[in-house]
């Protein structure tokens, strides 16, 4: 018995360690990539896409799931999410400042659009990786759905939004968590 505790225990720090690894491997990427759009021709691709897969398809087994590695892992794939968002807006800026590309001149209307406007015009992308972080943790706690459809799901994240936005004070993000009790993510307000 005290055998098998201690492989419990030795596991649960190989995962740990494995979380740690690859939100380590998120920093070194985000430099990668920073030097990579500086000088394509010196330094080499940063294979961020690979990583990005891999974060998002890490999987804990429930024999050694708990409290605290749910929340290494929940706590990484918000950094990948966060790093994926800013990794494409680096890139496609990049794309656009290349010689021969026209670089815009001001803000685009979807930038000076403010609440849920911009949630909805600029988040479509968001709202469908929002969707698919909500059926990765049903799947982590063998839910197979919650009955909620992607249309449904989306109307809800939009009201969702749009009462947070209004009550949100300075410093404040609006985030997604999964409340494991109702079996669905939510959107709530965090100190910044």
């Amino acid at each position: 018995m005290e055998r098998r505790s201690s492989d419990l225990e030795a596991r649960k720090k190989q995962v740990e360690k494995q979380i740690s690894d690859l939100s380590r491997q998120v920093d070194e990427v985000d430099a990668k990539i920073r030097a990579y759009l500086a000088d394509r021709q010196r330094n080499p691709h940063p294979r961020h896409l690979e990583l990005i897969e891999r974060v998002q398809g890490y999987h804990i087994d429930s024999a050694v799931l708990d409290k605290h590695l749910e929340t290494l892992l929940d706590n990484l794939q918000w950094k990948i999410y966060y790093n994926k968002k800013a990794w494409y807006q680096l890139w496609e800026n990049a794309e656009k400042a290349r010689p021969g590309m026209a670089i815009p001149a001001g803000p685009q209307p979807a930038e000076t659009q403010k609440g849920a406007d911009l949630f909805q015009e600029k988040s479509q992308y968001s709202i469908d990786t929002l969707w698919e972080i909500q059926q990765q943790k049903l799947r982590q706690y063998g839910h197979e759905g919650t009955g909620e459809s992607k249309a449904a799901f989306k109307e809800r994240m939009i009201n969702e939004y749009k009462a947070l936005n209004e009550k949100r004070k300075e410093g404040q993000e609006i985030v997604m968590t999964y409340d494991i009790y109702e079996e669905r993510c939510r959107l709530d307000l965090k100190q910044g």
